[in-house]
């Protein structure tokens, strides 16, 4: 069987799907660790994000695996729900003895992430790269009003999609496990506590961001 076999059969979206899924949760804590330079200040962060731009073509390369990784995964998912889908007899296999709500609700969850992710690029990726102001540091796009968390839909929409991220973490860290032969496992443990920090501690990171700087500094 050929490499090209074992990636298109239901098997092999699968450890793509976990394999890319673990590598974007990777991403994910490093991007979370920049984010909260916000903490720090507004020169920190600055700082933080002109190094990385310093960094010129390395990421662009970065970015592209990123984007790769995120449309096989997106991909993968779509293509193993609808042969689930098209596989199923009746509504009881649909039922909460069967699947969790997690799982259940994965390709919902996974298609309004993918919308919050273009919506995202489109908005403080493409101004940190293509329509920086003069005088407009990327400190006050990121908490400005117009695509920054000052703008309230912006803030709730962003914690609305990263709560969502989360709980699609939660069953895909879950799935990964025993596609790639962890669970059952004397490995099955430190796992799942690691899955922990990725599912319910990073996406919390994240909220906490719009809900200081969107909410909480105006009321204190």
């Amino acid at each position: 069987m050929s490499i090209f076999q074992i990636l298109t059969s239901s098997i092999g979206r699968k450890i793509l799907m976990a394999i890319t899924g673990l590598l974007l949760s990777f991403f994910m804590a490093f991007h979370l660790f920049g984010n909260l330079f916000l903490f720090v200040g507004e020169a920190a962060f600055n700082g933080y994000v002109q190094k990385l731009h310093k960094l010129g073509f390395l990421i662009r390369i970065a970015e592209f695996f990123l984007l790769t990784f995120v449309l096989s995964h997106a991909y993968s998912g779509i293509l193993l729900w609808w042969k689930n889908r098209k596989a199923k007899k009746n509504v009881d296999s649909y039922s909460k003895e069967n699947t969790s709500s997690a799982a259940r609700y994965a390709a919902f969850t996974g298609s309004f992430i993918f919308i919050f992710l273009v919506t995202h690029w489109a908005t403080f990726w493409y101004k940190f790269n293509f329509d920086m102001q003069q005088g407009i540091t990327y400190y006050d796009v990121v908490l400005g009003s117009e695509v920054g968390f000052a703008n309230p839909f912006f803030s709730v929409f962003y914690i609305v999609a990263i709560a969502l991220l989360g709980y699609h973490l939660k069953h895909g860290f879950s799935s990964a496990g025993q596609t790639l032969g962890i669970v059952g496992t004397e490995y099955e443990k430190l796992y799942n506590n690691l899955s922990i920090i990725f599912w319910f501690w990073i996406p919390l990171g994240f909220i906490s961001i719009p809900v200081w700087f969107g909410f909480l500094v105006r009321i204190i």
